[in-house]
């Protein structure tokens, strides 16, 4: 969010200039890209071939490390998986505040904004910015379900013990009731996501009020 958000609105505010046309390429190749096939590329350029990272797991095997060292350790195995993740999901959220910010820059209160002389940045980040929220939150509200119910692939591509992989070795040895829990867990995050993005309305949205 921190990265495409603000490079949507500023792909937006420079349309059809060459920030906004790498920009574009970037994420429809980030989007084009399967998680497995990203991955097993990561792996083989810095963890085979550079040697910088470990080629699966969540610590080193045999280490020994605790405390700080074994929390330093664990962040530098998973700065892979968390590349994957996060290049595969610039490229979709990015557009999106792109194209509603391009139709809120075309409103008629956004001229009337610049016609009462206010600076571009005020006209942007305050009038803009927050009304490209509103749809955003729509979207949004299906992240807390992805965080907390893993990365089925890539938690098993990097041999991460995660909730997906955990999910998915529970499918694939027919542990039916483990595999019934995880689909719960996910309709309740899915469900609760939902709920927050309606109480978020009320905050993005001056025209929502929360009443009893």
């Amino acid at each position: 969010m921190l990265i495409a958000i603000p490079l949507g609105i500023k792909c937006a505010c420079n349309q059809y200039g060459k920030f906004d046309y790498f920009c574009t390429f970037f994420c429809m190749v980030s989007m084009a890209f399967p998680s497995f096939f990203l991955g097993n590329m990561v792996i083989k350029w810095f963890a085979v071939d550079l040697g910088w990272f470990e080629t699966g797991g969540i610590a080193t095997a045999g280490s020994g490390f605790t405390g700080f060292r074994l929390f330093l350790d664990q962040a530098w195995h998973l700065v892979l998986p968390m590349f994957v993740l996060t290049v595969l999901s610039i490229g979709g959220l990015m557009r999106y505040t792109r194209t509603n910010t391009l139709e809120v820059l075309n409103a008629d209160y956004i001229r009337t904004a610049r016609a009462k002389g206010l600076s571009e940045n005020k006209v942007v980040y305050k009038h803009v910015f927050r009304n490209t929220l509103i749809p955003l939150v729509t979207q949004l509200a299906f992240t807390l379900p992805s965080l907390f119910g893993g990365a089925m692939i890539t938690e098993t591509i990097f041999d991460i013990p995660g909730i997906g992989k955990v999910a998915y070795d529970a499918i694939q040895i027919g542990d039916i009731p483990l595999a019934m829990g995880y689909n719960m867990f996910i309709a309740v995050l899915t469900v609760a996501g939902i709920l927050l993005a309606d109480l978020m309305y009320a905050v993005v949205d001056p025209r929502v009020k929360i009443r009893k």
